[in-house]
């Protein structure tokens, strides 16, 4: 960095860096952890990693935080705040052997307006699918105030909704299911990215289009549960299945009984058998 330019324009700021998971991890068993750092700085606390936790249902929980306490950003001559990238490098390790399952870079100037929201991405350099969710809180902690940031990137795949499947009313329309495609500036190259905009009226059973989405690559069915702890479409199912059944499946704490109330043997009994095996 110049040490010519001003301090006031080289405002300086605190990033808070959070970890939360990795989704849609195709495997079944081993260890995963993320190792990061920031481009251009061999200060300790600019880089880290998170622990090895357990690969479970495809995905790996970290919640991980660390604070880098003072990032400098340079405002250019157009009033721009410069880039400055964190890098992420996700690992697996299964049986001593490690294998890097792709990498993402992001740029912290796209963030320092932006309210602090987890986001999704897809990993870089990656033949796999996985979806990494995280988040930058940019607070400034010195400097001048006045500058524009750069836009956010397209290799966000979800901002917790916002900023990608953003909630849009149309009160010409009651049904409120808009579908608009928003193209921004192309006079700047790093414009160049296209933001899918719907919204809907939800339906009894229906998550927001936020809880629904985190649902899903949590492996849900994006249904809202009910008191059973069965969403809509597992009711459905059940209903389809067992049509002359009052209550639940079992284990979900209503014994199952006919809707002209027998008792299911099978729900009652748990030494039921259909055959043997012959010694």
């Amino acid at each position: 960095m110049n040490v010519l330019i001003p301090k006031s324009r080289r405002p300086k700021f605190a990033v808070k860096v959070t970890i939360h998971d990795l989704a849609n991890i195709p495997l079944v068993s081993g260890f995963v952890f993320v190792r990061w750092h920031l481009q251009d700085s061999a200060r300790g606390d600019a880089r880290g990693r998170t622990d090895k936790v357990p690969i479970k249902d495809h995905k790996a929980i970290w919640n991980y935080e660390r604070e880098i306490a003072r990032v400098r950003m340079v405002i250019e001559k157009d009033g721009m705040l410069s880039d400055k990238h964190v890098v992420f490098e996700v690992v697996s390790e299964y049986s001593g052997e490690k294998v890097e399952l792709g990498t993402l870079q992001l740029n912290m100037a796209e963030f320092v307006k932006e309210k602090p929201t987890g986001r999704r991405y897809l990993l870089h350099e990656s033949k796999i699918n996985s979806t990494i969710k995280i988040t930058l809180d940019c607070r400034q902690l010195s400097g001048d105030a006045s500058f524009s940031t750069p836009p956010l990137s397209s290799g966000q795949v979800f901002g917790g909704i916002t900023g990608v499947i953003a909630e849009q009313k149309e009160k010409d329309d009651p049904l409120h299911v808009p579908s608009q495609l928003i193209v921004a500036n192309q006079a700047t190259p790093s414009l160049y990215r296209k933001t899918l905009t719907a919204s809907w009226q939800r339906q009894d059973g229906e998550l927001p289009a936020e809880e629904c989405i985190e649902d899903i690559f949590a492996g849900g069915d994006g249904w809202a549960k009910d008191s059973d702890g069965l969403s809509r479409g597992r009711r459905l199912t059940e209903d389809l299945l067992y049509p002359d059944l009052a209550g639940t499946v079992p284990g979900a704490g209503v014994d199952l009984k006919r809707k002209n109330g027998e008792i299911m043997g099978w729900a009652e009994r748990h030494d039921l058998r259909s055959w043997t095996v012959a010694r």
